[in-house]
């Protein structure tokens, strides 16, 4: 009797593991299915249209990039022709953000129609590229300093001193001739966080060049200031002499440089005394105001004056390239 009920036992013991195995080897055959079910998108999902429901997320992924490669539009820049006056405005591209419209479809619910998620491109040179700019945000109390450098590396140092005790990033416009015999100077003044932007190869007569020295002007200096410091300038053009005519805008635009004038002129390479140069800048200063300087002796020992009633009046002095940035 106790032999009969082991063997019984032993049967279904049997019967028990063959069933085991086979619903291991059903529950491997539906995983797929059961997968999608648990970790995929929820039934009748579309996204742009199309029927996305079970897809795995690398699946969905894969699909997504393939639809952002058809959808996304690179901008197109802004162009100007003296010929002809013509401006072609620039245009906005499209972008597509592959990780939220992932993350969108894996949470929405059984039925929802998506959308891919996109965003604007802005164009790198827009048409404000070839306008002057004579001065930046007036929104708020913001300024800048621009010291043009072609001459005066004695009073460079002092400068720089009086900046960093004031706690001013200015922006320095360099003429490459000086750069190449100065190049000490110009990777200090970088060092110490100023911008550094372009004067020009040569302090030349931008209205009497060519489109080709123009450019020349602009992008050889250029070359010249991002070996000498290791990176490249800001895309600020400080034309030499203050000049400038549609073929100058033209090539300096194109090129993807804004023009850069002054609001307030201290006319400082005249040497005037240092409290003309105070009154020239804190009875004049405006919101937004771009206030041209040069390394001279008496703006030397304004400068320090003009910071503090500057500040003092509520302004706060930024670089050419933040001061157009707020705006």
């Amino acid at each position: 009797m106790a032999v009969l009920l082991l063997e019984r036992v032993k049967i279904v013991r049997f019967f028990c593991g063959v069933f085991l195995v086979l619903m291991i080897v059903w529950g491997i055959s539906r995983w797929p299915e059961a997968g999608r079910s648990l970790y995929g998108v929820k039934d009748r999902v579309t996204l742009e249209g199309l029927p996305v429901e079970r897809l795995l997320p690398h699946e969905l992924r894969a699909l997504v990039e393939e639809l952002a490669k058809r959808r996304m539009q690179p901008p197109e820049n802004a162009g100007f022709f003296p010929e002809t006056g013509e401006l072609i405005p620039e245009k906005v591209g499209l972008g597509v953000d592959v990780e939220s419209t992932v993350e969108n479809v894996l949470r929405a619910q059984p039925g929802e129609a998506l959308s891919l998620v996109t965003y604007a491109i802005p164009a790198a040179v827009t048409s404000d590229f070839f306008t002057p700019v004579f001065k930046g945000d007036t929104s708020g109390k913001k300024a800048s300093i621009t010291i043009n450098v072609a001459w005066g590396e004695e009073e460079i140092p002092a400068m720089l001193s009086i900046l960093r005790e004031h706690g001013v990033k200015a922006t320095f416009f360099f003429v490459g001739d000086w750069v190449r015999k100065f190049p000490d100077l110009v990777r200090e003044i970088h060092r110490e966080g100023h911008e550094v932007a372009n004067h020009g190869l040569y302090h030349g007569h931008p209205n009497k060049m060519s489109r080709a020295e123009l450019r020349e002007l602009i992008l050889e200096n250029t070359r010249l200031l991002e070996e000498v410091t290791g990176a490249p300038p800001a895309k600020l053009f400080a034309p030499p002499y203050g000049e400038f005519n549609s073929e100058v805008l033209a090539v300096a635009g194109n090129l993807g440089y804004r023009t850069i004038l002054w609001t307030i002129d201290t006319v400082d390479w005249k040497r005037p005394a240092p409290e003309v140069i105070i009154q020239r800048v804190t009875g004049r200063i405006e919101p937004g105001a771009i206030i041209l300087m040069h390394p001279t002796a008496p703006t030397v020992a304004a400068l320090g004056a003009i910071i503090k009633n500057l500040k003092e009046q509520g302004y706060t002095l930024l670089p050419v390239g933040k001061l157009l940035q707020e705006g």
